[in-house]
């Protein structure tokens, strides 16, 4: 049937789905931007935090018994090949750690949330693996004198550090602790340039904060939705993964949205630029 064959009735009920979903992207558009420019920075983090206390998936030994997921392990096994020793930060409660001890790496961990870390260390001395997971503040990466050959920061990690400033410092750190042409895989939520949404909360969001007298947001802060729970995350365009890495010491060599976003990185030589 050609598009004007159809009843009319159809067409009303098409369009006003169409305007239903508008709608419903405008008024969660202002219920992010507005939490986002009323609430302080550390309490963004809190929602961060609330989220992974109260969310039992990642505390339990069945999800961390898991194994890597397909886009880590293709990842993996196309950059990683050459490494031996890595460094994994946002460990979590040790999913990716104990994956990649079984196939034969040698780790160092380090990981923000207590109870997490508690969880990731009783698991990998349960599986014979002799090492220790860190805890750290957030957003921190611990000053160490070995220099490793690959980096993985955990999932969705990085895209729960707030502002491109301290991302960078954040990847730094990190670059300062690996070799040259080591690789970095990192993911995170997506976005295009031409989202109206993202755009809609910052100017909401920047509204209030202008008021307040605080810190602008960035164009791809949100609050998302997860297991339930809004929390804080940062969406990336390709654009600004490339850039991000590049000010932090690695060049982008490959970068996917499809299924889960993630981008991995190869480690420039350091540089004035790169210098913590």
């Amino acid at each position: 049937m050609n598009r004007q064959d159809y009843p009319f009735v159809i067409k009303i009920v098409l369009l006003s789905g169409v305007i239903l979903q508008k709608l419903f992207d405008l008024s969660r558009a202002c219920f992010a931007g507005f939490w986002l420019g009323v609430l302080k920075k550390g309490t963004l983090g809190l929602t961060v935090k609330f989220c992974f206390d109260n969310t039992n998936i990642y505390h339990g030994e069945k999800f961390n018994q898991s194994g890597l997921f397909r886009w880590e392990e293709k990842a993996i096994n196309k950059y990683f090949q050459k490494c031996k020793s890595l460094l994994i930060a946002g460990a979590g409660g040790g999913r990716e750690v104990l994956a990649l001890c079984r196939t034969g790496y040698d780790i160092d961990g380090f990981e923000c949330h207590p109870d997490l870390v508690e969880q990731a260390n009783e698991l990998l001395k349960k599986e014979g693996f002799n090492l220790n997971i860190q805890l750290v503040p957030p957003d921190q990466c611990p000053d160490s004198i070995n220099i490793y050959d690959g980096l993985i920061i955990g999932w969705a990690v990085y895209m729960h550090i707030q502002g491109g400033e301290k991302r960078i410092s954040f990847l730094k750190k990190l670059r300062s602790q690996t070799r040259e042409h080591a690789p970095i895989l990192l993911s995170f939520f997506s976005r295009t340039e031409s989202s109206l949404y993202f755009r809609v909360v910052a100017e909401i969001g920047n509204g209030i904060r202008r008021i307040l007298g605080r810190d602008y947001l960035e164009v791809g802060d949100d609050l998302a939705h997860v297991h339930g729970f809004n929390i804080y995350v940062h969406c990336f365009t390709k654009k600004e993964i490339n850039f991000e890495l590049d000010q932090g010491g690695f060049q982008l060599d490959f970068c996917c949205t499809d299924v889960y976003g993630h981008a991995v990185g190869i480690a420039s030589k350091l540089s004035d630029k790169i210098s913590i």
